[in-house]
């Protein structure tokens, strides 16, 4: 029997953007440990820079960090990092991918998006408590989709289908990121009817919930823009899911609400 895996997405707001007292150079000294107080299994940031995928590693003792720079592969430009638990489950494989026509090579953009897009991913194991067998458990993808051109998000969702459709013959699959795609916008619906069978952990929980917003521009609300998401396909069982309003003295972690879930792997009665 594996236990629930808990998750969390997070925009973390990048690093160089003038925000006033909401900049950086501010939140630096709390939120990463802010991210270690939501406890998850698994943590996928988007937007963040080196310096910030860096200062959450050193917060998250206990967690491996996998993810690259979308503009040179390595340290350049924005991450989609992924933090795992090391005491919950270990990385078989990793890797991420470009949303482009030449899916291999960093920095390309190619769909009308004049920023590079990325999709990293990891390919995770765990112990299955009953017969203490180490077993492929998920694969899990954190995305930062386009947020100006309808059209790269559209190809790059179609692009994610592709990968997911050939991955889930030989493991579950969970989506998680900032799409800038609302639930009536395109991209989404590309990516929840498509084949793969993929839904929404929030709405499977909360079907009407009206206060679903998870952008919310500094400025506290919950009925602005869902663009956050945590998706599954259907072989996990979504046990709870939320979007958390947190502040933390008063203060906002980011212009993002965070997003969790917690699931179950295989079957669960």
């Amino acid at each position: 029997m594996m236990r629930p895996i808990s998750l969390v997405t997070l925009n973390i707001r990048n690093g160089r953007a003038c925000d006033g007292a909401n900049s950086w150079l501010f939140r630096r000294r709390w939120v990463p440990e802010y991210i270690r107080s939501l406890d998850a299994d698994v943590v996928g940031l988007q937007e963040a820079y080196h310096n910030q995928v860096v200062a959450v590693e050193k917060a998250l003792s206990g967690y491996v960090r996998v993810g690259v720079g979308r503009d040179d592969g390595k340290k350049a430009g924005e991450f989609c990092p992924i933090y795992l638990r090391t005491s919950r489950v270990r990385v078989l494989e990793s890797g991420t991918f470009w949303f482009s026509d030449t899916p291999h090579t960093p920095g390309s953009c190619t769909w009308g998006n004049t920023l590079p897009r990325i999709c990293t991913w990891a390919l995770l194991s765990a112990m299955d408590e009953t017969d203490g067998m180490e077993r492929t458990l998920l694969r899990v993808c954190n995305v930062h989709l386009d947020h100006a051109s309808a059209n790269a998000r559209i190809r790059s969702a179609a692009l994610l289908l592709e990968r997911i459709a050939g991955w889930k013959e030989t493991s579950p699959v969970v989506v998680m990121g900032d799409l800038n795609a609302g639930e009536q916008d395109p991209a989404l619906a590309t990516l929840l009817q498509g084949p793969v069978g993929l839904r929404d952990t929030f709405r499977a929980v909360h079907p009407d919930a009206a206060q679903a917003g998870t952008f919310h521009a500094w400025d506290s609300r919950t009925d602005g823009a869902k663009i956050d998401y945590i998706l599954t396909t259907p072989d996990i069982t979504v046990l709870d899911a939320a979007i958390v309003h947190d502040t933390v003295r008063g203060r906002l972690p980011s212009d993002h609400w965070p997003v969790t879930a917690l699931v179950w792997i295989g079957d669960h009665t």
